[in-house]
């Protein structure tokens, strides 16, 4: 199976990248990725160009981590956010998977080990830090929650908004911390990015703002804002000022009923692609 990659992000490179990892696994290695798309069996793009538009006569499944809606029109298949099947072209796949390391390689990714680990309550009081955000893009109302929450508590901003680079892994970054403001960048029903799950698997209680997040996660284990920042302010205090709200917040698991995420559907669509 030959697979080209068109119109993805710059840098890509679909040999260590989580697609392609993901195709190396499904296909047992038994795959090439080929830059000549007039060669390939399969064209996988994605939405930062428009070279996938020569080639209507290939399969081309589109992939995008964006929010977007998927170019039904042209493509075969589509891997995207879109609780829409599309009448079955259409499988959602979040971006926060795309930051799991499923197969447990050399790779990067969160180890599953991670989605599982329980949190003592007691180190996570005690870590230096109350809260975090680490954001790269000046979504007002990011920058409008945290101000009105360092007022109360102190907030530690990272990222270029803060003119405040950081170094190393961002989740080793976040166990300093107790809580992380975990907001997308704009809210549409099933775009849920990486921000809520690497809160989480930190041991910071994720104070989120974005859709409604019960298809993916427990509903339970984060702060949410909902506009409205007194009432968030009143959570916070709530929870942290009361050392049984916190353990039972903290205890809170990132899946509902402890059941764990896997890929079984996502391989049985990629056999349904390739069948």
């Amino acid at each position: 199976m030959n697979i080209s990659f068109l119109d993805f992000w710059h840098g890509f490179n679909p040999k260590e990248a989580w697609l392609g990892r993901l195709f190396m696994y499904f296909f047992d290695g038994n795959i090439n990725f080929i830059e000549s798309p007039e060669e390939a069996d399969v064209i996988i793009f994605s939405c930062f160009g428009t070279n996938h538009l020569k080639y209507k006569n290939k399969k081309r499944i589109f992939f995008t981590g964006e929010n977007i809606r998927p170019p039904i029109n042209e493509c075969d298949y589509s891997l995207s956010f879109d609780y829409d099947s599309y009448n079955g072209k259409n499988f959602r796949l979040p971006l926060w998977y795309c930051f799991i390391n499923w197969w447990n390689d050399n790779g990067d990714g969160i180890a599953l080990s991670d989605l599982y680990k329980k949190w003592d309550p007691d180190e996570i009081e005690n870590r230096p830090y109350f809260g975090s955000i680490i954001i790269g893009n000046p979504v007002l109302n990011r920058i409008k929650v945290t101000e009105a929450i360092n007022k109360v508590f102190p907030v530690y901003g990272f990222g270029s908004v803060f003119n405040n680079p950081y170094k190393g892994s961002k989740i080793e970054l976040l166990k300093n911390f107790k809580y992380n403001i975990a907001f997308e960048n704009t809210i549409y029903p099933g775009y849920i990015t990486e921000k809520l799950l690497e809160a989480k698997i930190s041991g910071c209680i994720p104070i989120y703002w974005g859709t409604d997040v019960s298809s993916d996660f427990n509903e339970n284990c984060i702060i949410r804002y909902n506009n409205d920042i007194d009432s968030l302010l009143s959570q916070i205090i709530e929870i942290n000022n009361n050392k049984d709200n916190f353990i039972k917040k903290i205890n809170e698991p990132l899946f509902k009923n402890n059941i764990y995420p896997n890929l079984d559907m996502v391989t049985s669509y990629l056999k349904k692609i390739f069948k």
